[in-house]
């Protein structure tokens, strides 16, 4: 439908990007995220926004910092570094 978008959901529309979060957005408009919620399902509803795409199996959560995977032996050239450079303080 051609209606218009009421003030708050253009204001929740205009911060829509793909990237920024529900929370994201409540945050930066000063709203709860729970009403931020209902006017993304309502713009969805009008065909508005689309919710972004699953990632493929196995792909990282672009959201999340991948951390090395943690071993039982040290980095010994690692911790040799470290003592050196502290020692020089």
């Amino acid at each position: 439908s051609d209606a218009p978008v009421p003030v708050g959901r253009r204001r929740v529309l205009e911060r829509v990007d793909g990237v920024r979060t529900a929370t994201g957005i409540a945050q930066e408009l000063g709203r709860s995220a729970f009403h931020v919620l209902v006017d993304l399902r309502r713009l969805a509803a009008a065909g508005l926004v689309e919710p972004v795409p699953p990632a493929a199996p196995g792909a990282p959560d672009p959201g999340r910092t991948a951390f090395p995977e943690v071993t039982a032996d040290p980095d010994v050239a690692l911790l040799r570094r470290l003592r050196d450079a502290l020692e020089a303080l």
